[in-house]
């Protein structure tokens, strides 16, 4: 029962008394002991409201707010004493009791004494900034009479939980993660150390938990490390170093919020980094040196990511590059001094060294650097630049471009160490030797010199029937095309530039063009079926393959000798060409002679060789087969036939040089043989060979060196008039500059097309200033300047 007496001290102590029921027992605001202190509260605001001396109004309303105040100060203080009397995981769970019990107090009583707040105290506030409401007052009260007062004792029995764990103990580490919630829960108004710039949501937790939280850290960490901080034990000190971050790191994630993982690793790497930041480069200088501690790259790596300033990984990342780049130019001179098997044994040990050095140091970047992108991208750029210089090109002999399409000829041509080279599984290990070939193409700063060299030996390939497989070239081919379009940039919606849009260009072209070139021989041979009978009633096999001009740009049909064939074999070819030009009335057809062949069964009279019953099996060009038709062919000769050289261009009406070449052939594979008194050539009746299949077609070296000296001359002329385009274009823009300042600019414009040398730059200069389009400054002849017309 409350007394009549409102401004009675019995009025507050019956108040007071009950208000202990709801605050203890936290009940609901339904509960009889809540609604009798509600009505209680309101009807003492009704009263001062009433009176009318406004003096008696306020002093009503302030002794209630100061009673309310002693009254939570008191039960605060009771809540202080038995805290101190406690230590360790008892302690912090009192504390996080007691301030899950002091929310809910806060609660109902703001909620009770919400007319207060309302009618007088928010006014006071305006007159008064020493008068805040209840709620506020609440937390401060919490703040200053039990916070500030025993969080030095929760911290220090905090730090000692931690380092119970550090030394292997096993502790609740709930009790922490609770403890630091409630720090960030309170929040009290007008306290700078709760109210932190930028982080202000954190309350109570930046200043009394997480900083000394950290210091504490910093602390174990230097007892540890700090007899290991000089440079002879510089080694030992990164590894340890390393343990000890990550499990503070690790440890961190549980005891201290997310937001302060960065200031907690700012602090440590500002602590044990920064200053030995030398130390650790000089480390990594000596491991990369010696090659055989991946594990302290690692480390030092993991370190150094640690750090928000991309700088400092930076230098460890052009460490890296420069020791990848030493490795590379330092031993590819002994991959030249190893391989004696000429042209195409080179070409192979040059790829696959550069492939496996390329692909060991991204296998590097993947395990000891986390698949850094920064680290990929710098090494490619690396590689391309170290692959692209007059150096490696002097080493190597040829360009990138023409080392990658000689690598793919090697591998996607048979041949009879096929099985030595490749293995067993010729399939899968040729795309995995291809994925090599890429690798190089991909750095190559000529791609449409690869285009040239590829195109020709796909068409020799294919002509001669050397190919591993036909859907093995459909996989190069993709394999190319996505490479080189790989190489063109590209940001965003950004336009291609023209030399982007010609290797576009230039990419479909090569693509297109190559398959179209394996569809004609897949059609070529369904076409060859439907003369299978008349051939094999002839004794030739013959297979058809029908070229398209526009597709084969490498196959010179304009200056075709003239050739006479044996008459079983041009029956054939007349009555194939027939029916071809009665289905395709509108195209043009030319027999292609030089890039021909036919297969001859042939048995020699007097050969007691292995095959000497069942006879050779010899494949010969066109011309060939007509030389040895006059030494087989009955009708037109009897018994032993010695010809002349000149019997024979006269008999099968062929140019003199053809024919002199052909019979070196035949006579160096000793079919043809001249007679004993060297007044002719016959055939070798003896002849005999460990070999059954002879195949003496193949187009000559000499024609190979002189079409790949065609593309050469080519791709020369070419450079050189974009070299001039871009010292002209370059001098309109800037009037004039100096010589080495306009070869790196041009140098920079072409890097990812080709390479530019100093005896292109000089020569294209040259041409300029004979065309008038650009002069030599007068006072400085090492200036140019641009002639306006």
């Amino acid at each position: 029962m409350f007394p009549d007496d409102i401004n009675s001290t019995e009025y507050l102590e019956a108040l007071q008394n009950a208000l202990d029921g709801p605050i203890v027992r936290h009940e609901i605001m339904s509960t009889p002991e809540y609604m009798k202190v509600y009505s209680a509260v309101k009807h003492y605001q009704d009263y001062a409201c009433v009176e009318p001396p406004a003096m008696t109004t306020m002093c009503c309303n302030r002794r209630l707010y100061n009673w309310l105040i002693s009254y939570m100060t008191k039960n605060i203080r009771d809540i202080k004493d038995k805290a101190l009397a406690l230590s360790g995981p008892a302690l912090l769970d009192f504390y996080i009791a007691q301030w899950e019990y002091f929310q809910t107090t806060h609660m109902l009583i703001s909620r009770l004494f919400f007319s207060v707040d309302q009618q007088w105290i928010e006014r006071q506030c305006k007159q008064d900034p020493n008068y805040t409401c209840i709620s506020s007052t609440l937390i401060q009260l919490w703040y200053f009479y039990l916070f500030r007062r025993l969080t030095t004792h929760v911290m220090s029995n905090v730090l000692s939980l931690v380092d119970a764990e550090r030394s292997g103990c096993a502790i609740d580490s709930t009790l922490i993660t609770r403890l630091y919630e409630a720090y960030v829960e309170l929040k009290p108004e007008g306290i700078a150390k709760c109210n932190a710039e930028f982080r202000e949501r954190l309350g109570a937790y930046i200043c009394y938990y997480e900083n000394p939280y950290i210091n504490a850290a910093v602390r174990y960490i230097d007892t540890k490390t700090h007899s290991l901080r000089t440079p002879e034990h510089m080694r030992e000190y990164i590894h340890v170093l390393s343990e000890l971050f990550v499990q503070e790191d690790e440890r961190s994630e549980r005891y201290l919020r997310s937001n302060s993982l960065a200031p907690m690793r700012n602090k440590l790497n500002e602590c044990f980094l920064r200053s030995e930041i030398g130390c650790i480069y000089q480390m990594a200088d000596l491991m990369f040196a010696t090659g055989n501690d991946d594990n302290g790259l690692c480390t030092i790596y993991a370190l150094l990511s640690r750090f928000d300033n991309s700088n400092v990984l930076q230098q460890f990342l052009d460490k890296f590059v420069a020791q990848a780049k030493h490795t590379i130019t330092q031993n590819c001179p002994e991959i030249q001094a190893s391989t004696d098997g000429g042209k195409a044994v080179f070409a192979k040990a040059a790829v696959i060294y550069l492939s496996d050095t390329l692909n060991t140091h991204l296998d590097m970047i993947a395990t000891l650097f986390c698949n850094n992108p920064s680290f990929t991208k710098g090494l490619r750029h690396m590689f391309a630049a170290a692959v692209n210089t007059d150096e490696m090109h002097s080493r190597l002999g040829v360009t990138p471009a023409r080392l990658a399409a000689e690598f793919c000829n090697i591998v996607l041509k048979n041949s009879k160490t096929r099985s030595d080279d490749l293995g067993s599984d010729l399939t899968q290990t040729a795309e995995l030797m291809l994925h090599k070939a890429m690798d190089v193409l991909h750095a190559s700063h000529d791609k449409g010199l690869f285009f040239k060299f590829y195109q020709l030996h796909l068409t020799r390939r294919l002509l001669d029937n050397t190919s591993i497989s036909l859907d093995l070239e459909k996989t190069a081919i993709a394999m190319i095309y996505k490479t080189v379009m790989m190489s063109v940039n590209r940001h965003g919606n950004k336009k291609a530039s023209d030399l982007e849009y010609t290797l576009e260009c230039a990419a479909s072209q090569n693509s297109s063009e190559a398959k179209q070139m394996i569809t004609d021989i897949v059609v070529g041979a369904e076409n060859s079926r439907n003369y299978t009978d008349q051939v094999s009633q002839a004794g030739f096999d013959v297979d058809f393959k029908v070229l398209h001009g526009k597709t084969w740009t490498s196959v010179n049909s304009n200056q075709e000798a003239k050739v006479v064939l044996p008459s079983q074999l041009l029956k054939v070819c007349d009555d194939y060409a027939k029916r071809y030009s009665a289905q395709h009335s509108s195209r043009q057809f030319n027999w292609l002679w030089a890039y021909s062949k036919a297969t001859v069964q042939l048995k020699f009279p007097k050969s007691k060789g292995r095959y000497a019953q069942i006879g050779y099996t010899l494949v010969l060009n066109p011309y060939q087969v007509s030389i040895l038709n006059l030494f087989t062919d009955p009708s037109l000769y009897d018994g032993d036939v010695v010809l002349t050289p000149q019997q024979i261009c006269a008999n099968i009406d062929i140019d003199a040089n053809i024919a002199a070449s052909e019979l070196v052939t035949l006579t160096n594979a000793r079919i043809l043989q001249y007679a004993p008194d060297k007044t002719g050539i016959c055939i070798n009746q003896t002849f005999d060979s460990k070999q059954r299949y002879i195949d003496l077609s193949r187009i000559k070296p000499a024609q190979h060196k002189k079409e790949e000296a065609t593309l050469d001359n080519r791709d020369s002329k070419f450079r050189k008039e974009c070299i001039m385009t871009d010292i002209s274009g370059i001098l309109k823009k800037k009037e004039c500059m100096g010589h080495r300042g306009l070869f790196n600019s041009v140098k920079k414009s072409r890097e990812n097309f080709f390479m530019l040398t100093i005896s292109d730059f000089k020569e294209s200069i040259s041409k300029l200033i004979d065309k008038g389009i650009i002069e030599r400054d007068e006072d400085d002849h090492t200036v140019y300047k641009y002639c306006p017309v």
